[in-house]
């Protein structure tokens, strides 16, 4: 079971396991409470014996997220159970472990890289989709970190400048950097491409490629679950993403898998039953170091 659970995925695979691009910690509460903080601004120049001037910190947007149980039951007859024909009882166990693991992934990337650009699971705490043109600083500025730019060179340098030109919440530069991607897994052979290639990829021109000379080290992460076969948002197929590695993409977990065999005493039918279930929660706290396009120009 547990084995299964935890099997070691394919170094490209975005699991929800994956400590960087989700920020993993525990809950002991069904629901629990967040704000975006609004930073403190830069440091201000002062004069000899000027007085120095006090700066305001404040958090705002105040939301709500409840964590999400997901269940799994499977009945054995007693008598499939006592003789355990061709292995069946054992593979049930298997079988279980390897889809509440896929189960763990697909929810993960479905209610937040999936639901960048829609919206419709998760918002951040501004009201917004976490990639969005029009996001409200806490000091009231606004922010644009949703571009349009299919996946070439010449455009994720475009939306790597964006997320490194990202304000704060405070209005000063957020000091990001482009240290990660996340795309639908039928885009990973242009993004290893364009990011490996040491010369600029699908061109004539004999340039250096930038992004293998000097973002060498970004991290890339693909999944099946951001495909538009998986996925029904918009521009599922080609929209991608850059993170920095001070976003605020969450997985919460309350209750990691547990497993339970229900005795056939104990039901109606003189069957056994196996029992699964794990609880977590996946969302974006605010929108900061990311820049999300939709790859559709």
């Amino acid at each position: 079971m547990y084995e299964e659970f935890t099997r070691v995925n394919q170094p490209a695979y975005l699991s929800a396991q994956d400590g960087w691009f989700f920020k993993q910690s525990t809950t002991d509460s069904i629901a629990f409470i967040y704000d975006e903080d609004s930073n403190v601004g830069e440091f201000e120049e002062t004069g000899e014996q000027e007085e120095v001037i006090s700066t305001t910190t404040i958090i705002g947007n105040q939301k709500t997220k409840r964590v999400t149980k997901y269940t799994k039951q499977v009945p054995i007859s007693w008598e499939a159970f006592k003789t355990s024909q061709q292995g069946k009882r054992e593979q049930i166990g298997k079988q279980i472990g390897e889809r509440a693991r896929a189960t763990q992934d697909h929810q993960a990337l479905i209610n937040t890289y999936g639901d960048f650009v829609a919206g419709s699971i998760n918002t951040t705490p501004d009201g917004d989709a976490t990639a969005s043109d029009s996001h409200t600083t806490l000091n009231g500025a606004t922010v644009d970190n949703l571009g349009t730019g299919a996946l070439n060179a010449d455009n994720l340098w475009t939306e790597a400048l964006a997320l490194m030109r990202q304000k704060g919440q405070d209005g000063d530069a957020g000091g990001h950097m482009f240290e990660g991607i996340v795309v639908p897994m039928q885009l990973f052979k242009t993004a290893r491409e364009t990011l490996g290639s040491p010369l600029v990829p699908y061109s004539g021109e004999n340039q250096l490629n930038i992004f293998e000379t000097d973002f060498g080290q970004v991290m890339v992460r693909a999944s099946i679950y951001l495909d538009s076969a998986y996925n029904t948002a918009s521009n599922a197929a080609t929209t991608y993403t850059l993170l920095g590695r001070n976003h605020q993409v969450h997985r919460k977990v309350l209750s990691g898998l547990e497993t339970t065999m229900i005795e056939p005493k104990y039901t109606a039918n003189d069957t056994y039953e196996t029992r699964a279930r794990f609880s977590e929660s996946h969302f974006p706290g605010t929108w900061t170091a990311i820049q999300s396009s939709q790859g559709t120009a």
